[in-house]
C-alpha cells in the first residue's frame, strides 16, 4: 500500500510538472515576437531555459523510484537555481553589453550549481548541502524579482515566482533549511509556472494614458522594472533640470514641475528625443513606434 501511494504521489508530480512544461514552454513562445529587437530576448532565453530543465528533472525524479531519488538531487538543484539567472540577465539588459552580461550569469549559475557539481561527481548518493554563504545568495537572487516587479504590472508574477523558488530551494535555504511542504518542488515549479502565465495576461493589458509618451515610459517601467526605470527617470529629470523644461518624470509619467507654468503645444522636441534616445539602449524603434500613436511624432 505504502508502494502504491508513493507511485500515485509520483505519477500526479509528474504529470503536473509535464503540464508545467507545456504551459511555460507555450506562453514564452508566444511572447518572443512581443519583445523581438529589445534586450529583454536574454532574459527571455534564460526563462525558456530554466522552465524546460527544471521541468524535465521534476518528471524524471518524480517517476524514479525513492531510493534513486537522491542520486538524481544535485542535477534536481542545478535545474531549479538556473530559474534565478533571468533576473540577473535582466539587470545587464542596457545595450550594448548586454550580450556579454550573460557570460557572467553563466558564471554565476556555475557558482550556485556548484555545490551540485562537487555531490554528484566527489559523494554521489549523499545528502546535498550548501554552505550558508550560498544560501543567503539564494535568498538575495530569489528577492531580486519581487523588487524589481512589485511596482509594475507584474507584481503577482514576481510573487508567484519567489513563493515558488522560496518553496522549492527551502532545504537550502537559511531561516528554514527543511522542506516547507510534501513535494515542495514540484509545488514550486507548479507556481512558477503560474507566474509565468499571469505574467503573459497582464503583458496583454493596455496601457492607457492620455499622452502617447507616457505610454512609452509606462510599457517600458513594466517591461525593465524598477532598477532600470528608476535609472532613466533619473536621467530623464537631470536633464530636465538642466534644460529648464517644464515638464518632469515621476513613476506614473510626465507631470508638471511645481509652480511651472503649463505649455499649450506637444512635448518640447529635445525631451522626446532625450527619452527616446535613453530608451534605444533597451528597445528597437519599432517597439517604441508601436506604443506612440501616431507615427508622425517619431
Amino acid at each position: 500500500m505504502p508502494t502504491t501511494w508513493a507511485g500515485s504521489i509520483g505519477v500526479a508530480s509528474a504529470i503536473v510538472a509535464a503540464v508545467t512544461l507545456g504551459a511555460g514552454v507555450t506562453v514564452l513562445l508566444a511572447q518572443r515576437r512581443a519583445i523581438r529587437g529589445t534586450t529583454l530576448v536574454g532574459p527571455w532565453w534564460w526563462a525558456l531555459a530554466a522552465v524546460i530543465a527544471w521541468s524535465a528533472a521534476e518528471v524524471i525524479t518524480s517517476l524514479l523510484a525513492v531510493e534513486q531519488v537522491g542520486l538524481l538531487a544535485p542535477w534536481r538543484l542545478a535545474a531549479m537555481v538556473l530559474s534565478l539567472c533571468p533576473a540577473v540577465s535582466l539587470i545587464g539588459a542596457k545595450r550594448p553589453q548586454h550580450a556579454a552580461w550573460n557570460f557572467v550569469v553563466l558564471a554565476l549559475w556555475c557558482i550556485l550549481a556548484l555545490p551540485a557539481a562537487e555531490n554528484a561527481l566527489l559523494h554521489p548518493g549523499q545528502k546535498l548541502v550548501i554552505g550558508d554563504a550560498s544560501g543567503w545568495l539564494l535568498w538575495i537572487l530569489i528577492l531580486l524579482g519581487p523588487i524589481n516587479f512589485v511596482p509594475t504590472r507584474f507584481w503577482l508574477a514576481s510573487l508567484l515566482v519567489a513563493v515558488g523558488q522560496s518553496l522549492a530551494l527551502s532545504t537550502h535555504l537559511p531561516l528554514f533549511a527543511r522542506p516547507l511542504i510534501a513535494q515542495a518542488e514540484v509545488a514550486g515549479l507548479a507556481l512558477c509556472g503560474l507566474g509565468i502565465i499571469s505574467a503573459a495576461i497582464a503583458a496583454r493589458r493596455k496601457t492607457i494614458a492620455v499622452n502617447p509618451y507616457d505610454v512609452l515610459w509606462l510599457d517600458f517601467r513594466d517591461s525593465f522594472g524598477l532598477f532600470w526605470s528608476l535609472r532613466v527617470q533619473e536621467r530623464i529629470n537631470a536633464a530636465a533640470t538642466q534644460r529648464n523644461w517644464n515638464l518632469e518624470l515621476a513613476w506614473g509619467g510626465f507631470v508638471l514641475k511645481p509652480d511651472a507654468p503649463a505649455k499649450d503645444g506637444d512635448f518640447d522636441p529635445a525631451l522626446r528625443t532625450a527619452l527616446k534616445g535613453l530608451l534605444r539602449r533597451f528597445v528597437s524603434h519599432d517597439w517604441m513606434a508601436q506604443r506612440l500613436e501616431a507615427s508622425q511624432l517619431l
